[in-house]
């Protein structure tokens, strides 16, 4: 791609961004990680401030692929559930195994939607990270006592017009962690809504730190309002996601049938393209 082309693509990027999640400039700089200067220089074609590495870096935020997302029975149920969780303020866990599409369809939902916050975490994640990463998905850069953190992040999601807080990988926070989210929906659970999503042990680990009664466990169990488990590609998302995606060969179709789950199947055709 030459230089031209990344730029107006990240000034595109920007622009749709801004308009669709109705975000200040600001905090659009502090999601990326970038000064606010950078930002007012990409609106006004000051190319000669940004450099070419800045320009990637934003464009991996917004995570532009070449890859057409098909609407799997997985991907219409997480977006009906995050909805839901939204519109009747409730905490709602995700259940699908490694490779069920949460990922890409928690993404395609806050990308399309405004008061919306993703959260992805990591295995190595504190739990002070945990909150920053909350708060940096707000546009607010803010470090302080976790207390403090916690008070931070409810006071903006309660002055926020009906938001939404998508936790993607829940499933590798820490019981600690879990503890902060209890913490969080107590302060805005009657203007919010949260979407836990990750693998089957996050269900698993809660239900039994529940039955052990371990500190907080109950609680925190209670105040999830539903678990939605995700289910196994059918052989007609499989085929449609390889057309969508250049793959029209009968034959190496019928071959990716065999695989169960849907990262399995993008990786086939990635292979294959």
């Amino acid at each position: 791609m030459k230089k031209t082309d990344l730029q107006q693509e990240v000034k595109e990027l920007i622009n749709g961004y801004l308009m669709q999640k109705k975000v200040s400039q600001n905090k659009l700089a502090e999601m990326l990680g970038v000064s606010a200067a950078t930002i007012s220089n990409i609106q006004n074609e000051f190319w000669e401030r940004v450099n070419e590495s800045m320009l990637l870096k934003i464009k991996g935020f917004f995570n532009a692929k070449d890859w057409n997302v098909v609407e799997t029975t997985n991907f219409s149920t997480i977006q009906d559930k995050c909805q839901e969780a939204r519109e009747r303020k409730m905490m709602i866990g995700i259940i699908g195994f490694t490779g069920a599409g949460k990922t890409t369809a928690s993404r395609h939902y806050f990308d399309s939607n405004a008061n919306t916050y993703l959260v992805t975490c990591g295995r190595t994640m504190r739990t002070k990270q945990f909150l920053g990463e909350i708060l940096r998905a707000m546009g607010i850069n803010y470090v302080a006592s976790d207390y403090e953190m916690v008070r931070c992040i409810i006071e903006e999601l309660n002055k926020t017009n009906n938001p939404l807080l998508i936790i993607d990988e829940a499933s590798k926070l820490s019981p600690n962690a879990l503890m902060y989210i209890q913490d969080i929906w107590d302060g805005i659970e009657s203007n919010s809504g949260i979407i836990l999503a990750g693998v089957e042990y996050l269900l698993l680990n809660i239900k039994k730190g529940a039955e052990r009664n371990k500190i907080g466990m109950p609680e925190f169990y209670g105040r999830v309002a539903q678990w939605q488990h995700l289910v196994k590609p059918r052989r007609k998302e499989i085929e449609s996601i390889c057309v969508h995606n250049g793959v029209t060969n009968e034959n190496l179709i019928k071959d990716m049938y065999r695989l169960d789950n849907f990262r399995y199947v993008r990786n086939s055709i990635l292979n294959i393209n």
